[in-house]
């Protein structure tokens, strides 16, 4: 059997990282505890990741990298009820990807720290993806709108997040309804006129 590599050793640890952080918060998850989960020495770990900072910029790099990109595509939609529907649809599936990742870039209890996390490329923008993301589903202007976007973009990572039991080819129709009604954004008549996603 061939040993594994750098890359896929890296990555055993990262998920490891990614679980525990969402399971126990990062601050009630410790080095040892993530080494142990993977059979590494503390010693070993921090030989690979050099402080508990650095494995939690690597359980978001992935998940920020494709989010940027879906901001992207976004942002070159008109707005409007197809870019609400096509902006829901991505959010979702983003979200079934990376269920325990995408839970620690939206909990308000993040440790943004920026010493420790400076240079670490998508990190020291993560008040702009939550913007930007809800700007794909209510104007900037629209209160009640973004209100209601707010709500519906953290009750879907607390729901993908807490629902790990269940396949995500079950999870995904009725969580895109949900999630779009939460929003107020039709699946296939165009929102009212003041309705902000």
């Amino acid at each position: 059997m061939p040993r594994p590599t750098r890359a896929e050793l890296d990555a055993e640890i990262v998920e490891a990282a990614a679980e525990l952080f969402t399971a126990q918060g990062y601050r009630g998850t410790s080095v040892q505890e993530i080494a142990d989960r993977v059979g590494y020495s503390k010693t070993g770990l921090l030989h690979r990741f050099p402080s508990k900072e650095r494995l939690l910029a690597a359980t978001l790099i992935g998940p920020l990298t494709e989010f940027a990109a879906l901001r992207a595509t976004w942002g070159a939609l008109p707005d409007g009820p197809e870019r609400h529907r096509r902006a829901s649809a991505d959010l979702v599936d983003l979200a079934l990807r990376h269920r325990s990742r995408l839970a620690l870039l939206f909990n308000s209890g993040l440790p943004v720290l920026p010493g420790a996390l400076a240079g670490v490329e998508g990190l020291d923008d993560l008040g702009d993806h939550r913007t930007e993301t809800l700007a794909a589903f209510a104007d900037a202007d629209d209160l009640a709108g973004t209100i209601r976007a707010q709500l519906a973009v953290t009750g879907l990572v607390s729901t993908v997040a807490a629902r790990q039991d269940v396949p995500d080819d079950v999870l995904r129709t009725p969580l895109l309804h949900a999630f779009r009604a939460a929003c107020g954004i039709s699946a296939h008549a165009v929102p009212n006129e003041g309705s902000a996603c």
